[in-house]
C-alpha cells in the first residue's frame, strides 16, 4: 500500500504549479522516511491510540504510523488528519479507507476524521482531546510577522514568528497527552539562531528530546523537489528531559536500515547554560570530543572584549553609492565575499567583482573606520568544504580612513582599543582551523554564519590567541595542516 501511495503523491506533486507548492510549503514524504519515522514509535498502552496528522497530504505518515501501532499490538487506532489542500482530500480519503480494510483484515479497527481546515489557525490543542502520537512533515516557509494570518497565533506558547514549521511543531506538542510522542522531519534551522530562541525554549521546557537523525547528504531526503535545507528527524516525548539523547546518522534514505547510533549526555546536546538554549548535533564521536574541547576553553568571545557586526552596506538599498568605475570623486573600497580569502582580505580594484563606494551625501551610515579587523564570510554554498572562512584586514598601506563592508560579511574587532595584528592573525588561525569549523557545524545546520552563534563561542584567552598569531606570522608557507598544528600546540592547552 505504501508504494502505491508514494507513486500517487509524486504524480500529484508533479502536476501542481510550482507557485502553489511554494505557497503551501508542500514536500511530501517518501516511503523510506515514512516507515523509518514509524519505526521510532514506542509501544502505547491505550484501548484506542489517537494519532494526529498535521498537514497530512496523501496520508503516508499516518499509514506508516498506524501499521506500526498494529504491529505493536494496538487493535484500535483513530487518526485525525488536517489537510488544507482541498485537491488532495479525495486521495487522502481513499488511502484511509484502504488502511481501514487492512486493519479489518487483521481483526482490528482503524477510524479516522479528515479536517479540511488550517491546522495552525484552528488551534486544535484548544479543542481536541489529547493525542498519543503525531508523525509530521510540516510545511516550511517564512511569513510576514506583521501582516500574515499566522503572525503571533502561537504567542501563548512561545515568542517570535520564525517559520510556519515551528508553529506546527509547537501546536502538535501542545496537543499531546503526557508521555505522548512527536516525530518530525523538519529543517535543522530551529536548533540554533536568534529567530528560533523562543521556540527552542518552549520545546526544551515542554518535551524531552529522545533522538535526532541527521543526513550527511542534503539532497537525498526529498529527491523530487529542490530542497536545500539541511533536514533532520527528531523524536520528542512529552515529559521531563531524559539524561541522554540518541544521535543517529545516515548518508540518505538507502542506508536507513543500518544507521549509526550513539548516545550522548543531554547536557552536551542541549545547552541550557545561556538564554539561547542551542541544540548541538555531533555527527561523529570525534565531533563530540571537539565540543568538549571548545566548551572547556577558559574564556569566551564576549569576555575577551570582542565585537562582531554585520557589514552595513545592503547593496540593493545603496546602489547610488556603488560603482566599479573610477570617478573623480571621493570613494573607498567596498569589501564583498569574494575579497575574503583564508587569512587574507584582497581588494585591488582590478578584479571584475571589485567595487567602490562613493562618499555621496548620506554615506556616513554605510561606512566603517579603517582598522584591523577579522572579516568572516556570512554565507557558504552547500558544496563548500568549510563553513568558516576568515581573513585579516589591515589598513597599512591602504591610504584610506574609511572602508565599506557589504552585509554578506561579518567583521570582528575590539570594543575598547584597537585589535593588534598578531591577535587578528591568532583569531584567523582559530576560525580557519578544522577544529572550530567542525565545532560550528555541530551547533549550526545553516550555511549562514550568524553573529549570535559567534558571540556565544568559548575561546582561549587573548594572550594565547596573540601568541598563536605571532607563530603564524613567522611561517612562510601556510596550509591547513600548519593551521591545525598551531591550534593543537597553542590553543588546546
Amino acid at each position: 500500500m505504501i508504494e502505491m501511495v508514494e507513486v500517487a503523491q509524486v504524480s500529484y506533486l508533479k502536476a501542481r504549479p510550482e507557485e502553489t507548492k511554494k505557497k503551501l510549503g508542500q514536500y511530501f514524504t517518501n516511503k523510506e522516511i515514512s516507515n523509518y519515522m514509524a519505526s521510532m514509535i514506542q509501544p502505547i498502552k491505550a484501548s484506542v491510540v489517537r494519532i494526529l496528522d498535521a498537514g497530512s497530504g496523501a496520508g503516508i505518515l499516518t499509514i506508516s504510523a498506524s501499521l506500526r501501532c498494529l504491529s505493536l499490538g494496538n487493535k484500535h487506532v483513530h487518526a485525525v488528519l488536517y489537510e488544507i489542500d482541498v485537491d488532495a482530500i479525495p486521495q487522502l480519503e481513499h488511502n484511509m479507507l484502504q488502511l481501514k480494510k487492512i486493519f479489518h483484515n487483521n481483526k482490528a479497527e482503524f477510524t479516522f476524521e479528515i479536517k479540511s481546515v488550517d491546522f495552525v489557525l484552528s488551534r486544535p490543542d484548544k479543542t481536541e482531546k489529547p493525542f498519543h502520537l503525531s508523525s509530521i512533515n510540516p510545511p516550511y516557509f517564512k511569513y510576514n510577522s506583521k501582516t500574515s494570518d499566522y503572525a503571533n497565533v502561537t504567542e501563548d506558547l512561545y515568542k517570535g514568528n520564525p517559520n510556519i514549521y515551528a508553529s506546527f511543531m509547537a501546536i502538535v506538542s501542545s496537543c499531546l497527552e503526557p508521555n505522548g510522542q512527536m516525530i518530525a522531519i523538519v529543517p535543522r534551522s530551529f536548533t540554533n539562531g536568534l529567530y528560533f530562541q523562543g521556540f527552542r525554549k518552549f520545546l526544551n521546557k515542554t518535551l524531552s528530546l529522545e533522538r535526532v537523525h541527521i543526513f550527511k547528504s542534503r539532497n537525498q531526503v526529498f529527491k523530487d523537489v529542490p530542497v536545500l535545507q539541511e533536514n533532520i528527524i527528531c523524536s520528542y516525548k512529552k515529559r521531563r528531559q531524559k539524561s541522554s539523547v540518541e544521535i543517529v546518522t545516515s548518508f540518505g534514505c538507502k542506508d536507513l536500515k543500518n544507521p549509526k547510533l550513539k548516545k550522548y549526555p543531554s547536557e552536551m546536546i542541549i545547552d541550557t547554560s545561556t538564554q539561547y538554549e542551542l541544540i548541538r548535533v555531533p555527527e561523529t564521536e570525534q565531533d563530540a570530543e571537539i565540543i568538549k574541547i571548545v566548551e572547556g576553553w577558559p574564556s569566551s568571545f564576549l569576555e575577551n572584549g570582542y565585537f562582531i557586526s554585520t557589514g552595513p552596506v545592503v547593496e540593493h538599498r545603496a546602489r547610488q553609492y556603488i560603482s566599479d568605475a573610477i570617478k573623480n570623486i571621493n570613494n573607498v573600497p567596498l569589501f564583498r565575499m569574494h575579497n575574503i580569502k583564508t587569512f587574507k582580505v584582497e581588494w585591488t580594484g582590478d578584479h571584475k567583482k571589485d567595487a567602490r563606494f562613493f562618499l555621496l551625501p548620506g554615506y556616513e551610515k554605510h561606512v566603517t573606520d579603517s582598522k584591523i579587523y577579522l572579516f568572516l564570510k556570512r554565507f557558504s554554498s552547500k558544496d563548500e568544504s568549510r563553513r568558516l572562512v576568515a581573513g585579516v584586514y589591515s589598513p597599512k598601506g591602504k591610504n584610506t580612513e574609511l572602508i565599506a563592508i557589504e552585509n554578506h560579511l561579518n567583521y570582528i574587532g575590539l570594543y575598547k582599543g584597537k585589535l593588534h595584528l598578531n591577535e587578528a592573525y591568532g583569531l584567523s588561525v582559530l576560525f580557519n582551523s578544522t577544529l572550530l569549523d567542525r565545532y560550528f557545524r555541530c551547533v549550526s545546520g545553516n550555511t549562514q554564519v550568524n553573529a549570535t552563534e559567534i558571540r556565544l563561542l568559548k575561546l582561549p584567552s587573548r594572550e594565547v590567541i596573540h601568541e598563536a598569531g605571532k607563530i603564524y606570522s613567522k611561517l612562510k608557507n601556510i596550509d591547513q595542516k600548519a593551521i591545525d598544528k598551531i591550534v593543537e600546540q597553542y590553543l588546546l592547552m
